[in-house]
């Protein structure tokens, strides 16, 4: 019993560590996917937003924004870069998310982590044994290989 123990306190030390690391990756890599994704989102409907007035208006639109500003070239012309350049951001930023795969490492990191949770609760309860515990910890970190 006194080596179980000893083993238990081992595996505890090291669910901890993991579970702290696995708290890092999140604090640091969740702002930045939901920057990346709402960036996409702004970055396309402004995008369209600012094709929508030549579109639908037509030539009346854009007499009636010259009369308004004057950037030195038409207004077609600037509305229609704009776009263009918003529309390449978010190709960019939706790229640059399904190259890394930060959605899905995020979820398998939750996930492991709740895992984690649990089998630390059942440790500490002693409702689990050492050799089951550690087959659940090797799987777990088979999981999240990217951390």
């Amino acid at each position: 019993m006194l080596e179980t123990a000893k083993d238990s306190k081992v595996l505890l030390t090291k669910i901890r560590d993991k579970r702290k690391a696995l708290a890092e990756y999140l604090a640091k890599n969740e702002p930045w996917n939901a920057r990346l994704i709402n960036t996409s989102i702004i970055a396309s409907a402004v995008a369209a937003a600012l094709t929508v007035g030549p579109g639908v208006g037509g030539e009346d639109f854009v007499d009636t924004a010259k009369n308004v500003m004057s950037f030195g070239i038409p207004v077609w012309q600037l509305l229609c870069l704009s776009a263009s350049i918003l529309s390449v951001a978010a190709v960019i930023v939706n790229g640059m998310m399904k190259s890394h795969s930060l959605s899905t490492k995020l979820e398998k990191t939750r996930a492991c982590d709740a895992k984690l949770e649990g089998l630390e609760t059942m440790l500490e309860l002693e409702q689990v044994d050492i050799q089951q515990a550690a087959q659940i910890y090797t799987q777990c970190l088979t999981e999240v290989a990217h951390i």
